[in-house]
């Protein structure tokens, strides 16, 4: 019975022998199907194969020792190799799960993948292998070729802390919104992770990537993200984005933008390709520069950080030229001569009238005296809020400015007088009919109104004495002594402005002592009362004319010889007020 047993056992352990060879020996391949033609080709990379083709469902299949061959039935074959990636491929479920392959496996022997029909495997030797499937998968394979595609997934597929589904990859990410995937790709997708992602002010991507031109542009929750070969990627976002499409957009004088927003003292600014925008923090407003003189100068002169700061408004054209304001000056551009900055009340006095001085050929510059510009007419320096000229002769104490109606036309008694007081050089300011209200002929201002617009412009320096002379005009014309004394006492006032150490005088009104010049007379009384209000010093001249038996012209004016009478008896009243 012993023998009996042994004799079965042994049986068994050589038919069990005999059929573990027969199974490990060699199968059958064919020379024609699509799988042994595939296997002629790798056969010394896969081995034998371990069992005969079989096909199932219009998909066939081979084993062989180093992989898995699989067949479709367009013909068309793959293999699916004996490594991470083919041992992850049947851990997630073989063809019925993730379809049949699609490409031979690729990467390094270290981080192989492979693309199957619903699905792509990769396999890095530090952790799993990693799934892309589904929409996830789909949208891969469409980025694959886009600058790098999108290249190995960094992790599996999961809900952020939205419920979003993401799936982030080397170069990209890609977000399940409304079941449809939409990915990241590149460098927009570096500028979406550079402005913290879809937690940032960008938030999620609204749509894929589109190309305009040869610039790409994609969507996104809070803003844009433009990109060229030239400029990179970079964002817009909120504020910029509005006005940055109210100029046109890419397709506008901006361009692409060439840098992300960034901050500013008292505001922000984001560059472009043809300019830039900038936000003042006061007010919240978005004014641009664009390309050309104008913002190659503010650069140079040290752009939003520098002297001028922000813009305060755009660029306007002017005959000839334009210009853009900022909030410390104004740029102004003349063709065929350039670029000068000028100080903003400088430029509104040249806007206002840009034929009286021409354009500016120096920048402004400041001094101990004021704010100085040259133009192509003239030189000007402002000083506490007025104009003044730079005359060709110097403005000093051997000066008089007279400031007067036609008493002061030719040599006239105040000319002979400051002459004879000691004032060697007379600067003469006479407009014939005006007056304190009194209009200078061609314009609907006085003196006063005029001197406070900057029409009129007085001399710049230190002049030994102002001569006021006014008031004839204005006693003609009816004008109320209390409206005259009111502009006497606003002119003294904007002469202290523009000569703090020079001493003012007033002259009254030259007249008659008959009834015909009451009115005259009475006004010479109003204008030296309203004077010494002031504290300033006054000359009443009021029947001079008959005092002095000086000839008159006309009923009003003096004749030379009129003139030449009078002039001694000033002189001495000016020498007297002054203390000389």
């Amino acid at each position: 019975m012993r023998r009996v047993l042994g004799t079965v056992a042994l049986v068994a352990v050589l038919a069990g022998a005999g059929l573990l060879l027969a199974w490990q020996l060699p199968r059958p391949v064919s020379d024609t199907s699509a799988i042994g033609v595939l296997w002629h080709q790798h056969d010394a990379e896969l081995g034998a194969a371990w069992n005969r083709e079989t096909c199932t469902g219009g998909v066939c299949r081979q084993d062989f020792r180093a992989g898995t061959i699989y067949a479709a039935a367009n013909g068309s074959a793959h293999v699916v190799r004996a490594n991470a990636v083919g041992g992850a491929f049947d851990e997630f479920g073989g063809v019925a799960s993730l379809g049949l392959p699609i490409a031979e496996q690729s990467g390094s022997a270290d981080r192989p993948w492979q693309a199957f029909q619903r699905a792509g495997i990769f396999a890095d030797g530090d952790g799993d292998p990693i799934l892309v499937r589904g929409a996830l998968w789909r949208s891969w394979l469409r980025y694959s070729q886009e600058r790098g595609g999108l290249g190995f997934p960094k992790g599996a597929e999961h809900a952020d802390r939205r419920g979003t589904v993401v799936q982030e990859f080397v170069n990209g990410t890609i977000y399940v919104r409304d079941g449809k995937a939409v990915p990241t790709v590149s460098d927009i997708a570096e500028a979406h992770r550079r402005a913290a992602g879809a937690f940032g002010p960008l938030g999620y991507p609204k749509g894929i990537q589109r190309a305009v031109g040869d610039r790409l542009v994609q969507e996104f929750d809070g803003g844009e993200v433009w990109w060229s070969d030239g400029t990179g990627a970079a964002s817009v976002q909120p504020p910029f984005l509005a006005a940055y499409h109210d100029r046109g957009g890419a397709g506008g004088a901006l361009g692409l933008p060439t840098a992300e927003a960034s901050k500013l003292a008292g505001g922000a600014m984001q560059s472009f390709q043809g300019g830039a925008l900038y936000r003042s923090d006061s007010d919240g407003a978005i004014l641009a520069t664009t390309a050309g003189d104008i913002q190659n100068r503010y650069e140079e002169l040290g752009g939003p950080t520098g002297e001028l700061g922000l813009p305060a408004g755009e660029k306007v054209d002017v005959t000839g030229g334009r210009y853009q304001a900022f909030a410390g000056g104004v740029l102004l551009w003349h063709e065929g001569v350039g670029v000068f900055r000028l100080d903003a009340e400088d430029f509104a006095i040249w806007a206002a009238d840009p034929a009286r001085f021409g354009w500016p050929i120096k920048d402004s510059w400041t001094d101990d005296r004021g704010a100085h510009q040259d133009w192509e007419k003239a030189q000007t320096v402002l000083r506490a809020g007025r104009l003044l000229t730079v005359p060709g002769t110097p403005v000093d104490g051997s000066t008089a400015v007279l400031i007067c109606d036609s008493q002061c036309s030719g040599d006239s008694w105040i000319d002979q007088g400051a002459r004879g007081a000691g004032f060697s050089n007379i600067a003469k300011f006479g407009y014939p009919g005006s007056g304190y209200l009194a209009p200078i002929g061609g314009s609907a201002a006085g003196v006063v109104e005029s001197v406070a617009r900057n029409r009129v412009l007085l001399p710049e320096g230190d002049p030994g004495v102002v001569i006021v002379t006014l008031g004839g005009n204005d006693t003609a014309q009816k004008r109320p002594t209390a409206e005259v004394t009111a502009a006497e006492g606003q002119l003294i006032g904007l002469l202290r402005q523009a000569y703090p150490n020079t001493p003012i005088v007033v002259n009254g009104v030259m007249s008659r002592s008959d009834a015909a010049h009451a009115a005259r007379r009475a006004m010479d009384a109003a204008v030296t009362e309203e004077a010494r209000t002031q504290g300033v010093s006054a000359i009443s001249v009021a029947g001079w004319v008959s005092d002095y038996s000086a000839p008159q012209a006309d009923a009003v004016h003096l004749t030379p010889a009129g003139h030449a009478k009078i002039a001694p008896h000033y002189a001495e009243a000016l020498r007297a007020v002054l203390g000389r």
